[in-house]
């Protein structure tokens, strides 16, 4: 074994003798660390156990709502101390949109887009922040705010064009263009739907809506020729209806509130999807495209 060299060993005595002479002082900093280490962790473990504690307090509120049945009374406030009491946790973040959401389904629009607004500026980073903007648009809507709820819609489809929510703010915006005499813009929104969801509920009402504009528009249908190959009699979603368009669609709010109630329980389709091969409404976890500039 190769011996030190009289440099190593000098080395050595002098570390030596540093830790003699500052000996109480690295006591003092290894104590610090360990004191520092020891909060770390018990920080990380109550953490971990609030997490635990507001799934759990959530889950029980969820427990008791059928979306078959009225939402019970106070489900929105349940739901906002849950959120309130175990703020920071994900749980927490959940309970505070299925509060708006509660809100919104209870026919509170005012209180439902004041929530919304809220969760927006607590929560800039949520996964549900598609949701979110997509219920303040339907607020708007409900409280009949048709230009603030149109520009919001707008917003939303072109900021989340692959959430959940994408459909059915289309199928709202195409809606609100009827009203706004804009029926080519609402005719190219219903188009998209129908191609996008052959075969689903939201497809079909497109489907049936463009049907009422090409009887009101005829030349809607020439300036929307499909491309060569594509009979659009061959899906039955765009063929006239005997379904009365005002039965299906008798309240603005009617798909909103549907998808506030898929918010609520998390097991419902997500729009567009069709009975069969339904998924969970999932919240977004993609990057949203920047706002579009005007």
């Amino acid at each position: 074994m190769e011996a030190e060299s009289p440099q190593q060993s000098s080395v050595f005595i002098n570390l030596l003798g540093w830790l003699e002479v500052n000996k109480r002082k690295v006591a003092i900093g290894a104590g610090i660390a360990l004191v520092a280490g020891l909060v770390i962790a018990y920080v990380a473990y109550d953490q971990s156990q609030k997490e635990v504690r507001a799934s759990q307090a959530l889950s029980e509120i969820r427990a008791s709502y059928n979306p078959m049945q009225p939402a019970p009374p106070g489900l929105a406030d349940s739901y906002f101390k849950v959120a309130k009491d175990y703020s920071g946790t994900k749980a927490g973040e959940r309970a505070a949109i299925m509060g708006a959401s509660a809100l919104f389904v209870e026919g509170n629009y005012a209180g439902a887009q004041q929530r919304f607004e809220q969760f927006v500026k607590e929560y800039p980073e949520s996964p549900w922040l598609a949701q979110a903007h997509f219920g303040i648009a339907a607020a708007l809507d409900a409280q009949k705010k048709p230009a603030e709820a149109a520009a919001k819609y707008e917003e939303v489809r072109k900021r989340y064009p692959s959430d959940a929510v994408a459909d059915e703010t289309k199928l709202a915006l195409g809606r609100l263009y009827e009203q706004q005499n804009k029926p080519e813009d609402a005719y190219k929104l219903y188009d998209e739907l129908v191609k996008a969801n052959q075969f689903s509920g939201i497809g079909s009402e497109a489907g049936i809506r463009m049907a009422d504009l090409e009887e009101k528009y005829p030349q809607l249908v020439k300036t929307n020729t499909p491309p060569p190959g594509v009979n659009p009699m061959m899906n039955p979603t765009i063929t006239r209806s005997n379904v009365n368009l005002q039965m299906i669609t008798n309240k603005t709010t009617t798909g909103a509130t549907n998808l506030m109630k898929r918010v609520l329980t998390n097991t419902g389709p997500v729009p567009g999807s069709g009975a069969s091969g339904a998924t969970p409404l999932k919240p977004n976890t993609t990057t949203p495209a920047p706002p579009a500039k005007p």
